[in-house]
C-alpha cells in the first residue's frame, strides 16, 4: 500500500524521468506526457494542502501569489493554441508547483538531504547526455559547417551549482563535481550562464574554507586551499581554450547584447507610455512582452512581469525577494544553511536581469532546495532524519 512518505522518492523518480527525455528516450513521448501529467498533479494536491496549513512564511505565501497571479491571467488571457504561450505557462509549473510537495515533507522531516543529493547524482549524468542532445540538434538544424554552439542546457548545470554544498563533509566529491560544472558552462559559451556560474563558484569556494574540520584544521586548510587553486586554474584555463566563448565575452563588453537592449527599451516605454490605467498597473495578460516587444519574450523577469501583470507583478515578485531576505535576519540556522540559501537566492537573483528564471523549465531545481531548506526545521540541513533516529537509539540504549 502507497504511503506518504513514499511520495517524494515517486516525485523525485518522475521528475528524472521528465527531464530524461531526448537524452535517454524520444523527447515529448506518452512517457514524458504521463510523468509531468503525475508531476503537476501531485503538486497541486500538495499545493492545496499546504494552502490551507497555519504559520507560513511570507515566502511561500509570495511564492504562492506568483504562482496564482499567472494561472489566472493564462487563463483568461492566455491561449493554449499558441505555441509560445503553452511553452512559457508549462515552464512556470514546472518551476514552482513541486515547491509545494517538497515543502509539505521538509517539514515533516521526511526529506532530508540524502535525497537531494541522490536527485543531484542523477541529473548530473542526466544533464551531460543533455547536452550533447541539444548541441547535436542544434548543429543539424544548420546549413553551415559552422561547429559553434550557443547552448542554453548550460543553465542545467548552473542551477546544479548549490546542490554540491550538500557535500560538506565530501570535499574531494564537491570539488570534482564543480569541476564537471563548470567545464559544461563554458563549453555552452552562453555569457549569462557564465556570470551566474562564476558567482556561484566564489560563493562554492568560500563555503569550503567555511566548512574546513576544526579538528583537522591544518590539513583542511591545505587540501581546501589546493582544491580551489586546482578550481581556478582549470576554469581559467577552459575559459582560454574557448575561442567562441571571448568573442561572445568581448562582443558582450562592447555593447553586443544579442537585442536584448532594443528589446528591453521597446517593453518599458511601450508600458510607461501606456493610455491606460489598467494596463499600468496590471499589465497586458500573459505573455504581453510579445505585444509590446513586437513578438518577443522579455528574457527579464522584472520586464516580464510588468508587461504581464503591470506594477501588481513586479510587486509580488519584489516581495519573493525581500522575504528571502527576511529569512535569512530572522531565522535561527546554521551559518551554512544560510549560505546555501544565499547562494540559490543571489543565483536567481541574477538570472532575472538577462534570462528567464521564474518561466523556465530548469527553476525546478530552484524550487526543490528552497522548498528544503525553508521547510526543514532543522538548523542544520546535514543532521538528517537518519541521524537523529540513531541518536536516539544510542540514549534509549545507555
Amino acid at each position: 500500500m502507497l504511503k506518504e512518505k513514499h511520495i517524494p522518492f515517486i516525485l523525485l523518480s518522475l521528475i528524472i524521468l521528465y527531464f530524461s527525455q531526448g537524452a535517454l528516450y524520444t523527447s515529448g513521448s506518452i512517457i514524458s506526457q504521463i510523468a509531468l501529467f503525475l508531476i503537476l498533479g501531485i503538486s497541486s494536491i500538495f499545493f492545496i494542502k499546504t494552502l490551507f496549513t497555519k504559520n507560513k512564511e511570507l515566502f511561500y505565501n509570495a511564492w504562492s501569489a506568483l504562482l496564482l497571479i499567472n494561472v489566472i491571467g493564462f487563463t483568461f488571457t492566455g491561449s493554449l493554441a499558441n505555441t509560445f504561450h503553452f511553452g512559457m505557462f508549462k515552464g512556470i509549473l514546472i518551476s514552482s508547483l513541486p515547491f509545494y510537495p517538497f515543502y509539505y515533507f521538509a517539514k515533516k522531516g521526511t526529506l532530508t538531504s540524502r535525497h537531494l543529493i541522490v536527485l543531484f547524482l542523477i541529473m548530473l549524468p542526466v544533464s551531460i547526455l543533455q547536452f550533447y542532445y541539444n548541441k547535436e540538434q542544434v548543429l543539424f538544424n544548420r546549413i553551415s559547417n559552422n561547429q559553434d554552439v550557443v547552448n542554453n542546457a548550460a543553465y542545467m548545470f548552473v542551477n546544479l551549482i548549490p546542490f554540491l554544498f550538500l557535500f560538506k563533509r565530501r570535499k574531494i566529491v564537491s570539488v570534482v563535481g564543480m569541476l564537471i560544472l563548470i567545464f559544461f558552462i563554458i563549453q555552452g559559451a552562453k555569457r549569462g550562464a557564465m556570470l551566474v556560474g562564476s558567482f556561484g563558484l566564489v560563493l562554492f569556494l568560500f563555503y569550503q574554507l567555511r566548512t574546513i574540520d576544526k579538528k583537522h584544521r591544518l590539513k583542511g586548510y591545505a587540501i581546501t586551499l589546493l582544491g580551489i587553486i586546482v578550481m581556478i586554474y582549470y576554469t581559467y584555463g577552459s575559459f582560454l581554450e574557448n575561442e567562441f566563448l571571448i568573442k561572445r565575452m568581448e562582443l558582450l563588453s562592447e555593447g553586443g547584447v544579442s537585442g536584448r537592449d532594443i528589446i528591453y527599451a521597446n517593453i518599458f516605454n511601450n508600458w510607461y507610455n501606456s493610455d491606460n490605467l489598467f494596463n499600468f498597473l496590471f499589465g497586458y495578460g500573459f505573455a504581453g512582452s510579445q505585444k509590446l516587444a513586437y513578438g518577443s519574450f522579455a528574457h527579464n523577469d522584472w520586464l516580464e512581469l510588468l508587461s504581464n501583470f503591470g506594477i501588481l507583478g513586479v510587486s509580488i515578485y519584489m516581495i519573493l525577494f525581500y522575504s528571502s531576505f527576511k529569512l535569512l535576519r530572522k531565522s535561527n540556522w546554521n551559518p551554512d544553511k544560510k549560505i546555501i540559501f544565499t547562494t540559490v537566492v543571489s543565483m536567481w537573483f541574477l538570472i532575472t536581469l538577462f534570462s528567464m528564471g521564474y518561466t523556465s523549465t530548469d527553476g525546478y531545481l530552484r524550487a526543490l532546495l528552497l522548498a528544503f531548506l525553508i521547510g526543514s526545521k532543522e538548523k542544520d540541513l546535514i543532521r538528517t532524519k537518519l541521524k537523529l533516529e540513531n541518536e536516539n537509539c544510542n540514549i534509549k540504549y545507555r
